[in-house]
């Protein structure tokens, strides 16, 4: 199993701590991993991305040319980042910030209003989390949901977040579920 993933949004859209928790359940299923982040010249507000490889073998460097993987949560990412998706890669899109979803035929697109989905959450921070959710349901050979679950749970247990998290995980789930089952359709 190898992995290459663009998680990219604006910052302020937790692109970072999702990058994390992405990771540590990797981690936790023994899985080599490697990324690094990289912010726009504002900290919130401007575009952010990380870099993320999984792999069950050694992974020689964390540069990333085209990703299996991508989580795009506004129009700017997209624009920057659709020329680096593989053909057969998954791009999980947040309709609510992304109006113009040009990508090539072979590419799988999931687009959905992540934002709205966050506000019925109770916050539009967790749409982070949704997209998480989305992913886990549409690619369930990715990682297990136990250690998905568990890194969210370290990431945000102590805090008064937690509930909204794992609430907006599940949202993201229910509705990547739908997205597969429409797509089998």
């Amino acid at each position: 199993m190898k992995f290459d993933i663009i998680i990219s949004g604006f910052g302020g859209q937790g692109m970072m701590s999702l990058g994390k928790i992405i990771s540590q359940a990797a981690l936790m299923e023994d899985k080599q991993i490697t990324g690094f982040p990289s912010y726009g010249a504002e900290m919130r507000g401007g575009t952010a991305h990380c870099f993320i490889k999984i792999s069950d073998s050694i992974i020689a460097s964390p540069f990333i040319e085209n990703s299996d993987i991508a989580i795009i949560l506004n129009q700017p990412s997209l624009d920057k980042f659709k020329s680096r998706l593989k053909k057969g890669s998954l791009a999980i899109l947040n309709r609510d910030l992304i109006n113009k979803e040009s990508l090539d035929k072979n590419i799988k697109k999931v687009s959905l209003p992540l934002n709205k989905i966050a506000l019925e959450c109770g916050s539009i921070k967790v749409a982070n989390i949704v997209a998480l959710g989305v992913l886990v349901s549409v690619l369930p050979d990715f990682l297990k949901e136990a250690s998905v679950l568990e890194a969210l749970k370290q990431a945000f247990g102590k805090k008064n977040i937690w509930k909204q998290n794992l609430k907006a995980y599940h949202a993201g789930q229910s509705i990547g579920s739908k997205e597969v089952a429409c797509a089998k359709s």
